[in-house]
């Protein structure tokens, strides 16, 4: 009991520390696009605070079992390089007593991350979508200082040329625009100066005008040109964009679905293929029937009867029968689709352990070089683990291997490695 506590805290520092400096590095990326959606979109503080908090459940169930790899191989490097597992073994106390308490915190770290993955992510993933899409529908704040003599095209309808902007007063001045509507012959409108102020109750921009002219066909007859001036002229010119919008959508994808609904999906899509094939089935039967008693059949375009067991018939019973295949080979990859996400809510908190026997062999190989060896060594392991589990999820997409080949795959690769160099470290002298 005494020798599992003392493992379990030499691994807890070094796990703690790769899983701060693997969510510190994923999400400097984050900082980055919640920087350019504030300064190139105009959202909020707030709602770009909100973007990257629903981005880091994805970043805890990637960092979680990579910190697993980091920690334990700096944990057991640090223990042989101090020649503390040296001593250990010296004292009678066998290499799979140091493991075991190692395993046992990995198998609660993958325990809790089966739960985060089922339970957190599919709905953190599900609004963090819909606010991306939100948004890029928002279109970025209007703002015109520093457009002047730069047509101004963010409304709808109305494209604005701005001789001068007055900065202290918000004042335009030189103000000219062309209204299109669905005459095809854009209106005119010429100002002196104007203000664009904005009614935040309707998210709606107003540009007030002074002392103008407006220009325009007539529409009853288009050989007539229409002028006139105003005093005083408000123009509104729809959606600000100042606002986000947000929807609420009950769709969700095979990444914001909880395992009990995935396989719920699996089920109708697998239903649905078998009844398909085994209509393509009945349709070939009753052709064959056909054929064999003589029964006419009715062409559903025309009417027309077909002759039993004629190439008409053949020909559309053959229409038919490929496109029931096609539809339940569509039904069938959909199932095998959400079949991979299913495994890999559990191969990818799985690693966590798989990591663990393959850090320990390695930890203990390396010995000296501290976090840099360590780091170095993880990632390598990684991008392994990594490279197999997109590339099996690519072929098991399409059908050509079974989803839970393609998932289980990198774990059972790295386990199998894993588990060789510790029984050759197990059997070795001293």
């Amino acid at each position: 009991m005494v020798l599992g506590t003392y493992v379990v805290k030499e691994h807890l520092l070094p796990i703690l520390f790769a899983f701060s400096v693997i969510m510190f590095l994923l999400v400097l990326d984050t900082i980055l696009q919640a920087a350019d959606l504030m300064l190139g979109r105009g959202v909020s503080l707030r709602v770009a605070g909100e973007l990257f908090f629903l981005h880091t459940a994805w970043q805890v169930a990637l960092a979680a079992p990579m910190s697993i790899l980091v920690g334990s191989l700096m944990a057991f490097g640090r223990l042989s390089a101090d020649n503390e597992i040296t001593a250990m073994r010296a004292l009678g106390v066998s290499f799979h007593q140091l493991i075991w308490p190692a395993l046992g915190l990995a198998t609660l770290m993958a325990l809790a991350l089966v739960w985060f993955n089922d339970r957190i992510l599919p709905d953190f993933n599900h609004k963090a979508r819909l606010l991306v899409m939100d948004i890029h529908r928002k279109r970025p704040t209007v703002s015109l200082e520093g457009r002047e003599g730069v047509f101004i095209q963010d409304f709808s309808n109305y494209h604005i040329l701005i001789g001068e902007i007055d900065g202290e007063s918000s004042t335009l001045r030189d103000v000219l625009i062309y209204k299109y509507d669905a005459s095809g012959y854009p209106t005119t409108i010429r100002a002196d100066s104007g203000q664009l102020t904005f009614a935040e109750n309707r998210d709606e921009a107003l540009l007030t005008l002074h002392s103008g002219s407006i220009d325009r066909v007539d529409e009853a007859s288009p050989d007539l040109y229409v002028s006139g001036s105003f005093g005083t002229l408000t123009l509104q010119l729809g959606e600000a964009g100042r606002r986000l919008s947000r929807t609420v959508s009950s769709y969700r994808n095979d990444r914001e679905m909880r395992v009990a609904t995935m396989w719920d999906r699996v089920a109708d899509h697998d239903r649905g293929a078998a009844a398909l094939e085994a209509e393509g089935v009945g349709r070939w039967r009753a052709f064959v029937a056909r054929a064999l008693l003589g029964i006419e059949s009715e062409n559903t375009l025309t009417g027309a009867p077909r002759s039993p067991g004629g190439f008409s018939d053949f020909r559309f019973v053959a229409s038919r029968a490929r496109a029931d295949a096609t539809l339940a080979a569509h039904k069938r990859r959909q199932a095998d689709r959400l079949r991979v996400e299913v495994h890999k809510k559990f191969s990818i908190p799985a690693a966590c352990l798989v990591f663990v026997l393959i850090a320990a062999p390695v930890g203990f190989m390396v010995r000296r070089g501290g976090p840099t060896v360590a780091a170095a060594i993880s990632i390598a392991f990684f991008l392994v683990y990594w490279l197999f589990l997109i590339g099996g999820e690519k072929l098991a997409d399409r059908g050509f291997i079974a989803p839970w080949f393609a998932m289980w795959s990198p774990n059972l690769l790295i386990g199998t490695v894993g588990l060789l160099m510790l029984y050759r470290l197990v059997r070795r002298p001293g």
